[in-house]
C-alpha cells in the first residue's frame, strides 16, 4: 500500500495514517521512517497525537512509551506495546504490506 513521496513525508515528524481498517502512526526520525500501530492498548489513545522523545513514542493521556523502531512497550501502561509495520522505498515513495 503506497503511503506517499518520501519528500513530502519526511516534512512532518508525526502523522497519523488511515488506510482501510488499519489506524497507524508514520514517524520520521534521525532520516528513517517507522510505522506503528496507532492506537495504545492501555485506553486507546492516539499516539500521533503523543510526543516524540529520541527513539521513544508516549502516548499522550498516560505517558505510556513504546520504541518507535520495534513497537516495543518500554513502560507498564504500554503493555505488550503495539505492531510495528515493515516499510519499503522504491522510486521515491514509501510503502507498506498490510498483511
Amino acid at each position: 500500500m503506497l503511503l506517499g513521496y518520501v519528500e513530502e513525508l519526511k516534512k512532518t515528524k508525526i502523522q497519523c495514517i488511515n488506510i482501510e481498517e488499519y489506524s497507524l502512526v508514520l514517524i520520521y526520525q534521525s532520516s528513517q521512517f517507522y510505522l506503528l500501530d496507532n492506537l495504545c492498548p492501555h485506553k486507546a489513545a492516539s499516539l500521533c497525537e503523543g510526543n516524540l522523545k529520541g527513539d521513544e513514542i508516549e502516548c499522550p493521556w498516560h505517558k505510556a512509551k513504546f520504541d518507535i523502531k520495534t513497537g516495543r512497550g518500554l513502560s507498564p501502561l504500554a503493555g505488550n506495546g503495539v505492531k510495528s509495520w515493515p516499510l519499503t522505498i522504491e522510486d521515491g515513495q514509501l510503502s507498506v504490506a498490510l498483511t
